[in-house]
């Protein structure tokens, strides 16, 4: 397969202007079999509640344009848009062609004040194989693992909105390629990740604070994990591309994590910082989303 991963500028806003820029990027690539779009793609990454009034309808209006975005370039489409279904709101992520959406994956640990948390559904059933989806942050959580460990994959994507201290691009590029090899080598599968690029929007909290104090930005460093297959070449900046040949494997390896996380994290941090952010965020969500 031509596999292609598209790094989108986060800072182009508006449904319809989106929507232009990824087709225009995608009737760009050179006979894509398929593309892949980073964690909310279509509204753009926008870690704020203002995000809700971008949201699709039970996958509705993400669906069709999957189809035909699908349809008119011969390709599956991998998508990240925020959904409402239920009285919740979800970041969700759904791979399709022209025939059918394949299936949906929801972030389990979303942000807080944003999306409804819980423990969701990693694997997409396509005609090319299992595909494991973790979103972002859940890419780094055991629950992603033990959701694929013994299933055959044949691909794993993470599709991100990661933003980071831009002064520490070395270490965020070193954390990325621990994680993403972890994967690849358990799995003996391509790893896809696939991040924007551009400012970091509002982000409520103590976190958010801390990201805007530090200047966090979307740094992009998309890149496709693999020891087979060949890079193709474009004149895209915007485009990673391989041709790779898919095939199921079973897992090989066994991955190790520390309590319920990929990367070793500072104590004081998770639980004095992050734990009562999230606890705070969640009673923000509960109380506005109604």
């Amino acid at each position: 397969m031509r596999i292609f991963a598209l790094e989108l500028n986060n800072d182009i806003k508006g449904l319809k202007e989106r929507k232009h820029y990824i087709e225009s990027l995608i009737s760009k690539l050179p006979s894509p079999d398929l593309v892949l779009l980073p964690e909310l793609a279509i509204p753009s990454y926008m870690p704020n509640q203002k995000i809700w009034e971008y949201a699709d309808q039970s996958s509705k209006d993400t669906s069709v344009w999957a189809l035909k975005l699908a349809e008119k370039f011969n390709t599956f489409v991998g998508v990240g848009y925020v959904d409402y279904e239920d009285g919740n709101y979800y970041n969700r992520y759904l791979i399709a062609n022209k025939k059918q959406v394949y299936g949906v994956v929801t972030k389990s640990e979303g942000e807080a004040a944003v999306f409804k948390r819980g423990k969701y559904n990693n694997i997409i059933k396509t005609p090319f194989g299992n595909v494991g989806v973790a979103i972002c942050y859940d890419s780094r959580r055991k629950h992603f693992y033990e959701s694929i460990k013994n299933e055959n994959i044949s691909l794993i994507v993470f599709p991100h909105g990661s933003p980071a201290n831009p002064k520490k691009d070395d270490e965020e590029t070193k954390t990325n390629d621990y994680f993403c090899n972890l994967y690849k080598n358990a799995f003996k599968v391509p790893v896809i990740y696939v991040n924007s690029i551009g400012k970091l929007e509002h982000m409520p909290g103590i976190m958010g604070k801390l990201m805007k104090k530090l200047k966090f930005t979307m740094n992009g460093k998309t890149k496709i994990y693999t020891k087979e297959g060949v890079k193709i070449a474009s004149d895209l900046k915007e485009a990673v591309g391989y041709e790779i040949n898919l095939s199921e494997q079973k897992r090989k390896e066994d991955i190790i994590f520390y309590g319920n996380n990929l990367i070793k994290e500072n104590t004081f941090f998770r639980h004095f910082i992050l734990k009562p952010d999230i606890l705070i965020g969640i009673r923000q969500y509960n109380r506005n989303r109604r």
